[in-house]
């Protein structure tokens, strides 16, 4: 759990010598044959990886660790004692055996199905997985695991731990949302609820969430488990049973005196409820949050009506409507085959100047509310994290789930200055798991697409590129060729494709991103050898393409804002350093008659138009024609435009350039040496 120093107060051993029974001194003294007065109880309401539940479970059989174990190092040793050996496996497995008489009641629970799965596989590679009660994080059935048997006798006495400390942003409120129910339990005729109400919690945190929710003084003491600072926070029962204080004295005298670090939290404000029309008032840390209630309620319906009136099925409900709750809300519904509602919440970057501990209250507010108001499941909510760096943002695998950090750290969403696109190489996974995995489908344009809102920053689609996808079929009926340069999941292919293009040819540089293509080709019925998929980093792809008579009457190019790949080499990506070698190198690639849409999602993107014009390219903003009703209140979501090619003497004066320029342009080309004879090979993957 952490440092040798600072361990005992995070594994229960501390809170053992106070009057929380969890260790061995507890749970060794009750039997069948000889009830204890009383009878020890743990729910362990965030088990994560297990640690917690393993360790009260291994004391409770009172099991020497690694007993499963039949091979070890030492028995090869020449020094090795046999015989001593085996009695010391001998007395090892009589104690485990009068230790099955031991009756005690420890449930697990956790917001993430993961972690839950995660802890039965560590319990039973110990064998000791039937010690252990897994129970869904709802206080009902939390309370039906805890029934104990007639014949045990005695009264039940245990607490509630909680250790929040790896536990994802988005699964926080549904923590939160069980540590008060847990925490309140009633003192009406259920017994089980009865008894919850004399049970303390004990929290191991980072922040002060669970004292604001709780909105109770604590005492605490200060840890490091895993070498990070956290606090150890005993709240007293909710019928006054055990006090904070008491449980803390008795850890600290436990406690080397350099270690235990006493603080008293100052008493927190109780959390607000509010009313949300379904009678059932909801907690939320600030009370401000109510604002935030009705203005998400009043934008829903308006987006309800709008999405059914267009067909539409996923989209953006709210979009930082409120300065003071700046987030982005996104929906999506499953089609028919994988049915649901998910939402996607990404928090923007709050100012420097705002408390970093309001922000994150604001965050977990929003992630109540929207589930409830929005009709979610909250274990269909994910939290998203745009992490800012210069010239924009790369995405790939999330790491820890969709937990975008405490406060402090940057959080974004689409809008901000962080690019909302993967870069080049991201999501780089095993290629053969994008396939073979079920992952819900939506449906959008009369196809089917496949999303993932778990491993990845963002899902398989851009909601806000719904227009321009549109765009693409548009374009492509009565072409032949379409060509999609850094494709990500391949969506605008499948746009082509329908629009019934003889031939694609999808490019990325991520062999994740081109199997998800493929999948949502396949999806949708376009197979065959005329759909290619090619892994490739793009200019170099370009540069060699350029070399061939392959040409494209349609490509669509929606490059990230940055990307420095490992798999780029030593070359890095700036959409505004780069674009017009981008730009240019795609315009050579169209066919007499084939034009090109671009689009880019850096907030301050100029194009050089001049400097594409002397190179035969002229561009045509469209971006206003291709913000969906959704992404209205952001105008600068993403820029777009049509390409075409000209001659430069053409180009430049349909971009208003002087005559002067034209000429000294027409000298230089005809000053420039003859390109090299092209190849004559059609393209082939």
């Amino acid at each position: 759990m952490g440092d040798e120093d600072t361990a005992a107060p995070a594994d229960g051993s501390v809170l053992a010598n106070g009057s929380v029974p969890a260790d061995g001194s507890a749970l060794a003294g009750s039997t069948v044959e000889r009830p204890t007065p009383t009878l020890p109880v743990l729910i362990d309401a965030c088990c994560a990886g297990g640690g917690v539940v393993l360790e009260a479970a291994s004391i409770l059989a009172d099991r020497a660790p690694g007993l499963e174990r039949r091979n070890w190092g030492f028995q090869s040793w020449s020094e090795h004692d046999a015989a001593t050996w085996r009695e010391l496996l001998n007395e090892a497995d009589r104690r485990a055996e009068l230790a099955k008489g031991r009756v005690a009641r420890i449930v697990a629970t956790d917001p993430s199905g993961d972690a839950v799965a995660c802890a039965r596989r560590i319990l039973k590679a110990a064998g000791i997985a039937d010690r252990v009660i897994f129970a869904q994080p709802d206080l009902d059935k939390i309370s039906r695991k805890l029934m104990m048997p007639a014949c045990c006798g005695g009264e039940p006495r245990g607490f509630v731990f909680l250790d929040t400390t790896e536990t994802a942003i988005s699964k926080m409120s549904r923590v939160l949302d069980l540590a008060t129910s847990l925490h309140a339990g009633t003192c009406g005729a259920d017994p089980v609820r009865a008894m919850l109400s004399t049970m303390p919690t004990v929290a191991l945190t980072r922040d002060d969430l669970l004292i604001r929710t709780l909105g109770e003084p604590a005492r605490s003491l200060r840890v490091m488990p895993n070498n990070e600072e956290a606090e150890l926070a005993v709240f007293s029962a909710a019928n006054g049973a055990i006090t904070a204080g008491e449980g803390n004295a008795a850890a600290e005298d436990s406690m080397p005196a350099e270690d235990a670090v006493e603080s008293s939290v100052a008493p927190s404000p109780a959390t607000t409820l509010i009313d949300l029309g379904d009678g059932k008032p909801c907690p939320v840390l600030i009370p401000e949050s109510e604002q935030f209630a009705r203005r998400l309620r009043k934008v829903a319906k308006l987006r309800r009506k709008w999405a059914q009136r267009e067909g539409v099925t996923c989209y953006r409900v709210y979009d930082a409507d409120l300065p003071d709750y700046s987030a982005a809300i996104d929906l999506y519904e499953g089609s028919a085959a994988t049915p649901g509602r998910w939402l996607v919440i990404a928090e923007y970057a709050a100012p420097r100047e705002v408390d970093p501990s309001l922000a994150e209250a604001r965050l977990l507010d929003i992630l109540t509310l929207a589930p409830r108001i929005l009709q979610v499941d909250p274990d269909n909510v994910f939290a998203k994290a745009r992490i800012r760096s210069r010239g924009g943002s790369q995405y790939g695998k999330q790491a820890g789930g969709s937990n975008p950090g405490k406060g402090g750290k940057p959080r974004g969403g689409r809008g901000g200055s962080a690019s909302n696109r993967p870069s080049q190489g991201a999501g780089s996974g095993t290629p053969s798991d994008i396939r073979t995995r079920r992952l819900p489908l939506i449906e959008e344009g009369g196809l089917t697409f496949a999303v993932n809102f778990n491993d990845y920053l963002d899902t398989g689609i851009f909601l806000d590129h719904r227009i321009t996808r549109g765009l693409v079929r548009e374009h492509a009926r009565g072409k032949r060729f379409f060509l999609n340069l850094f494709a990500y999941t391949g969506t605008a292919t499948c746009y082509a494709a329908d629009a019934g293009v003889e031939e694609t040819v999808t490019v990325d540089l991520s062999n994740t991103y081109l199997d998800w293509a493929e999948r949502n080709m396949e999806q949708n019925g376009f197979v065959g050898p005329d759909h290619h998929y090619v892994r490739a980093d793009v200019m170099s792809w370009i540069r060699d393409m350029r070399q061939t008579r392959n040409r494209w009457d349609l490509i669509f190019c929606d490059p990230p804002t940055f990307s420095n790949s490992s798999k780029m080499g030593r070359r890095t990506w700036d959409v505004q350093r780069d674009h017009v070698e981008l730009l240019v190198g795609l315009s050579r690639l169209l066919s007499r008659e084939g034009e090109a849409i671009f689009s880019c999602n850096l907030r301050t993107f100029r194009p050089d138009i001049e400097e594409l014009a002397r190179a035969g390219v002229v561009l045509t903003d469209i971006t206003d024609e291709t913000i969906p009703e959704d992404f209205a209140r952001n105008k600068k979501i993403h820029h777009c435009y049509l390409v075409k090619r000209y001659t430069s003497e053409e180009a430049m004066r349909r971009v208003g350039m002087s005559e002067d320029a034209i000429r000294e342009r027409t000298r230089e080309l005809r000053e420039a040496s003859a390109r090299k004879p092209a190849d004559t090979k059609r393209f082939r993957r």
